[in-house]
């Protein structure tokens, strides 16, 4: 495995007899948003904390791709960790399908309820709830305020979706807070499905806070966490396997402020809506420019060249005549008697 961070590689372990080697670029942990509605606050142990802090450190260092398998590894040790280490972990996103609107949408914790997922699209749970509608009714929705701005979201970030990935999958969530609301904007995309060949996943999790304060009419401030999941493996049946698992988490905060012009809700929509854009882009540009390239640095010296011959410039007639030279000494002076000089060239 190649590991490695911002310009650095941090060890290079031999290949396997295939020559498979993987690359897995863990640039951080960020602790989990304020705006993320979570029930894990609670007092803990001192063992509980060094369970999670070594178990946070495990994931650092383990493939992203496998962190559903290792984390029902970590929960037969310490089962407390199910739990406790959700407001710090991404799990990977899932899709699913409303048949009532015939259309796809992301299922993941926070439209999750009752063992159901709420769809963005009719509003209502997947699969439903055992109890029928009078149980479905119970389920957590957001203030009919937030129901209308997430339909809106969802039709203009599905729009985005559309023109940046060129397909996938995409679904906006809102939630009502103290001071305003928080929103998960969620982006899942696969390569096909193709056996013996290229694979991929790319999850962009954009969680914002928005906080409009109650003082100032005016003002409200925002903050955007941003965690983009990546795992591209290219298989090559006559040479080997190259994957590469990216995790890049980012963190960013803005105001803004509405001054004489009222625009209503439709200002979260543009405020929101630039900065998920800016960050998309510069998650993009840095795994292009540096995590990819230097994945690239690494299997270039570590990989043998095609053809050996055309790098050391020695011809395949030179070779074949080395092998009859019984010594070293004959076999350059072969060589070279075979590679014209650059008297003869002229």
């Amino acid at each position: 495995h190649v590991r490695g961070g911002p310009g650095s590689c941090e060890g290079l372990l031999p290949a396997s007899p295939r020559g498979w080697v993987s690359a897995t670029v863990k640039v951080s942990m960020a602790d989990v948003p304020s705006a993320w509605p979570s029930p894990f606050a609670q007092t803990r142990t001192e063992t509980e904390k060094k369970q999670i802090a070594a178990a946070l450190g495990l994931l650092q260092r383990l493939p992203p791709k496998d962190l559903e398998a290792n984390i029902q590894t970590f929960t037969k040790i310490a089962p407390h960790l199910e739990q406790t280490l959700e407001p710090y972990v991404s799990r990977p996103l899932q899709v699913k399908r409303d048949s009532e609107q015939n259309r796809y949408f992301v299922a993941c914790e926070c439209n999750c309820d009752g063992g159901s997922h709420r769809s963005p699209w009719s509003g209502k749970y997947f699969p439903a709830p055992a109890g029928g509608d009078a149980e479905e009714e119970k389920l957590a929705r957001p203030s009919e305020r937030l129901r209308i701005l997430e339909e809106s979201f969802n039709e203009v970030f599905d729009a985005y979706k559309t023109g940046y990935y060129e397909g996938g999958v995409s679904s906006v969530y809102l939630w009502d807070m103290d001071e305003g609301f928080g929103g998960a904007f969620l982006i899942h995309k696969e390569l096909p499905v193709i056996p013996s060949t290229n694979s991929g996943v790319w999850d962009a999790i954009h969680v914002v806070e928005v906080r409009e304060s109650a003082s100032q009419a005016n003002l409200t401030e925002y903050k955007l966490t941003t965690s983009v999941r990546t795992y591209l493996q290219v298989v090559d049946a006559s040479k080997s396997d190259t994957s590469l698992d990216a995790w890049v988490t980012r963190t960013v905060e803005s105001r803004s402020s509405r001054g004489k012009k009222a625009m209503g809700d439709d200002i979260h929509l543009l405020h929101i809506g630039r900065m998920i854009e800016e960050m998309e882009i510069s998650i993009r540009q840095s795994l292009d420019s540096v995590y990819v390239a230097k994945q690239r640095e690494v299997l270039h010296s570590c990989r043998l060249p095609e053809d050996p011959d055309e790098d050391d410039g020695v011809s395949g007639a030179a070779k074949a005549g080395a092998e009859n030279v019984p010594n070293a000494a004959e076999a350059a002076a072969a060589a070279a008697a075979s590679s014209p000089t650059k008297e003869q060239k002229n």
